[in-house]
Order: structure tokens, then sequence, then C-alpha cells
């Protein structure tokens, strides 16, 4: 390895060097230390010596190397830093260095060239993945919403230089919070790692896949004719995220809305493109979910609309102008007012009173309408305390509807004995409905809840009787005291064969579980009256009262016998 130049304390010194060092001249080696041995996987460096440098460059790297036999004189460098990429003796592995080269006058009689290389592996490594965090997304490994807008800017880009269209695509996960809420954050991590790699399979290599936060995903669709090839795509996507997941040991089902735009069809920028996917994607939740909707420009009109509904909605709970509506729920025998039924009403400011049609999905959608139930509930309830002792009735009671999906975070183990307590009513002055659909996502759960209601004496109805697939098992189940025959069946006892058979039925089975029968609907005298003698007990529609404001209840109730016999 020694060399008559190279003194042998010398040698030493550079035998130690972490950086790779080489003397070479017209290409070929004429000494090496070991750091540059390993770098190339060679166990001894004199098998570098005679060699022709080039023989480690990788390929695309070579005309830089050969910059550095251009040096002409000696105290000329190459200029600093250059970096080039050294290939393994196996020709697998690929080493990133940066090299510094200088010409030296004087070796072995001649001239000579002298490089140290320096490895960047690790710097490289870093450097990666700090640019990983940055761009990509941690669970999914998709590109995060910073990338995501670096890639669509540049197609979009392309798109207008190649006239070309550029599709984009807004997918948002249906269920998602119930897989968090009931499964663990795990098992919904573990879904969105599913949903990543499905997402991935119905897509080209030239399409990007990205997350861009929480349970939103999106897609790009460059170099794209006009409708059929995304519209092969939403659909399959659709498909593939109704299909089964697997989470926790457990079989779950989701479903996913998609919201699908093209440029320059539907807008001519950017920032447009996003807009015009949301409101897309929104359109196709509020349709009923687990399908796509292309854009159109009456979807611009309904998204504006939509965000400022959703701003005077929240305006709504803390102005107070959410109110309750009151219906009178009475005894068929007596035809004493026994109770009422609570309906939130909404009187937006300009615009009168809103249909809970409209505003309640949109306080699902936005996650606040637990927040409005729970409020609507203490005001129903306080209201109906009052009233209980004005009019000497220690029997009313005000039933309210928690049948929608997030109203069940309302049956925690505190907030409806909070809620009892701050009003002063009783637990049995309190009717809460139910539908068998609480049992259909998480029935364990539901039925500890239920269980924990019905111990603190809180009645609990099962609304909508009738109308569901297994309303004759849940019965049994449910801890209800109450049944109510659905609205869609009284007004037809009169006149249909069928119906008449199916509410005798519903009133049979009902009284025979030692249930409470509540008819809804009622429009006339003859059809509360099939209904109370067939053993129904109470009954509401608009024969007995419309829902009413507060102060018109109140008025009814002046009027009414409502005192305690």
């Amino acid at each position: 390895m020694g060399s008559p130049t190279v003194t042998n304390q010398l040698e030493k010194l550079i035998s130690t060097l972490p950086d790779g060092l080489i003397v070479h001249r017209d290409d070929l080696v004429l000494y090496a230390n070991p750091a540059i041995a390993q770098l190339v996987g060679l166990s001894n460096p004199s098998e570098m010596v005679g060699q022709p440098v080039k023989r480690w460059v990788q390929a695309r790297f070579i005309p830089t190397w050969q910059d550095v036999n251009r040096i002409k004189q000696v105290g000329d460098e190459l200029p600093i830093p250059q970096e080039i990429e050294l290939i393994h003796v196996d020709r697998e592995v690929i080493t990133h260095v940066e090299i510094y080269s200088a010409r030296l006058d004087d070796w072995q009689g001649d001239y000579a060239f002298i490089t140290v290389l320096r490895d960047l592996s690790a710097r490289k490594a870093a450097d990666e993945k700090i640019r990983k965090q940055a761009n990509y997304d941690a669970l999914t490994g998709l590109p995060n919403r910073t990338l995501f807008m670096e890639k669509l800017n540049h197609e979009l880009i392309r798109a207008k230089r190649t006239d070309s269209r550029v599709a984009l695509m807004f997918i948002d996960l249906d269920r998602f919070k119930w897989v968090n809420d009931n499964l663990g954050h795990s098992a919904g991590d573990e879904l969105l790692k599913e949903v990543a790699r499905r997402l991935l399979g119905c897509h080209r290599e030239s399409d990007t896949v990205a997350r861009l936060a929480g349970d939103e995903f999106t897609v790009i669709l460059p170099d794209m004719a006009k409708g059929p090839y995304a519209e092969r795509v939403a659909g399959e996507i659709v498909r593939q995220l109704a299909k089964a997941f697997y989470l926790e040991g457990q079989e779950a089902f989701i479903s996913g809305s998609v919201g699908v735009t093209v440029f320059p069809d539907d807008a001519g920028n950017l920032d447009d493109l996003m807009k015009n996917a949301d409101s897309a994607m929104y359109r196709a939740k509020t349709e009923g979910r687990n399908a796509y909707r292309f854009f159109t420009p009456d979807m611009h009109a309904e998204a504006k609309e939509r965000m400022q509904l959703e701003k005077d909605l929240h305006k709504a709970i803390h102005n107070d102008e959410l109110i309750i509506h009151y219906q009178p729920i009475v005894d068929l025998d007596t035809r004493r007012i026994h109770g009422a039924e609570g309906y939130i009403r909404w009187d937006r400011p300009g615009h009168g009173f809103v249909s809970p049609e409209l505003f309640v999905p949109v306080a699902e959608e936005t996650g606040i309408l637990g927040v409005l139930t729970e409020k609507a509930l203490e005001q129903a309830c306080k209201v109906t305390e009052r009233w209980r002792h004005k009019f000497n009735a220690s029997d009313l009671f005000i039933s309210m509807n928690l049948s929608c999906t997030r109203c069940r975070d309302l049956t925690t183990d505190t907030l409806i004995p909070a809620i009892l307590e701050r009003s002063g009513l009783p637990p049995e002055n309190l009717v809460l409905e139910i539908t068998e659909t609480i049992l259909t996502e998480d029935e364990p759960k539901a039925m500890m809840m239920l269980n924990h209601l019905a111990k603190l004496g809180v009645r609990l109805w099962l609304d909508d009787f009738g109308t569901g697939q297994s309303s004759l098992s849940v019965l049994k189940k449910l801890p209800v005291s109450g049944v109510k025959i659905d609205r869609a069946f009284v007004p037809e006892v009169l006149t249909e064969t069928d119906t008449v058979i199916l509410v005798e039925s519903i009133i049979n089975l009902a009284q025979n579980f030692k249930r409470t029968v509540i008819g809804e609907g009622v429009e006339s005298e003859a059809q509360g009256k099939f209904l109370q003698e067939r053993g129904c007990e109470m009954a509401q529609g608009y024969f007995f009262g419309r829902p009413l404001s507060e102060e018109e209840f109140e008025q009814m109730l002046e009027k009414a016998d409502v005192q305690e016999s």
C-alpha cells in the first residue's frame, strides 16, 4: 500500500481519516486509503490501485468527475462542493459523497490529483426524513396538504401549457367518528391506512392521492378527458370504501362521499377548483352519502348559503334563538293533557323559522347537534317544571327525541342527571324517545347507556314503531316503558284493512310486554276513538293540537283540565 513519497507517519495519518482519499492521474487510482475502499465495498484499498476511478462512479455523475482532470495548475481547485454517487462493487449499494479535489505537481516525479470523498449518506437520510415529514402524512405515507397543493399547482400549470384537463376529487369518509368513538383511535388509524391503500389501488401511477387532514382525502387526475375516466375512478372509490373493514378484530362498515370537479371546465384557478370539489362532495353527503357527484354551477350558491347557515347556527346557540315548540300528548280516556313532545325550532333573524330538516343535518355535520339538543332539553325541562307547579299537575311530562347519532352523547352518566338537577324536574317526568337504530352501531354501549337512564327513573319510549326491520325483537330487549305507533299508520286506520291489522298487532304486542302505547298523527275524532277502543292509552296529533310556542301552550294548559284529579 505504501509509496516512496509517502512517509510511514503520514500514511498512518491518512489511513485513519474518516473520509475517503484517493490520488489519481488519467482517471487511474495511484493511491487509496481504507475509508474509500470501505465506501465502495472493498476490504483492501490496494485493490483500487491501477483501476479507473469512473468504475465506481454512477454513470450520470461521470461528467462531474471528469471535471477534476481539467484542473490545470497547482492551487486551482474543483468548485466546492461537488456531489457525486459511488457504486458499490456489488452494484446494488449507492453512496452519495461530496468531493474536494486539488492538483499535485510532484507525485512519483509527475503531476497527480488528490480527491477527498466525504460520505453524505447520514446527512442525506436526515434530509430525506425531514423532507418526508414536511411533505408526507406520517400515518398513511400519502402526500400531505403541502405537497398536494404543490402538485396540484404544477398540474394546472402543465394543463394550461398542453391544453389538457385535470380532475380534482375530494373524498370525505362517512361514519369515521363512529369508528373512533366506538372502536378506539387505534382502529381509526388502521382504518385510515387501509383507506389509503384502497384509494391507491383505484388510480394510475400518474395520479396523486393525498390525505388533507383527519378523514379527508383528495385525488388529482392529470391528462384526463372529461367524464369517463374520472367517473370510473369515482365509482370505484365509492365501491371500495363500502366494502367491509376489519379493525381490532371486528368487522366495520363505512362509506365515502366524493366530489369531482374539472379544470378548466369548472374553474380556471386553484382556489376555485378547491371550492368546487368541496361543494360537490358536500352535495354527495347531503344526498345520502356513499356516492359521488360532479360539480355543477348551482352548487356555488348552495355552498355559500350553507356556510352562512353554519355561521348563523353557531350564533343561534349563543344568542338563544333556538326555541322549543310543544305538542300536547293527551290521555285518550280522559282527553286531559298528560304531557307534551318538545320540538326544536330556530327563528333565524331575517329569515323566519327554519325547517329542522334543513338545520339539524348541518348541526350534526358540524358537530354542534349535541350542544344544541342539550340546551333544548334543559330549556324544556325547566319550562315543564314551572308548569307542573303553576297548574298543580305533578304528572305532567316532557318528551324529547334522541334518535340522532350525535344526541347519543347526551346519554352519559352525568349529563342527564345534571340537567334534571338544574331544572328541578323529577326523572319520571322526562321521556326520551329513541329508535331501534340506536343499536345498529354499538349495541353493548347503547344498552349500557339506556339501562343507566332507566335506573335513574327517566322513561324511554320506542319511537317510529312498526317501520323498522327488527321492531318486534328489540321491544323485548330495550328498557322502554312506552311504544309510539308511527304517524304514517294512524291516518289510514279507517280506510286500509292491512293498516288496521298492523296497528292492532302493535297495540296487542306492546300490551303483552306491559308497555304503554302512544299513537301519533291523530287528525280526527274517529282516529282517536279507534285507538282508544283498542287499548291505546295516549295520543298526539293535529286533532289535539299542533306544536305551539311556550306562551301558546301555556294558554292551552290554562284552558284545559291538567290538574291532578
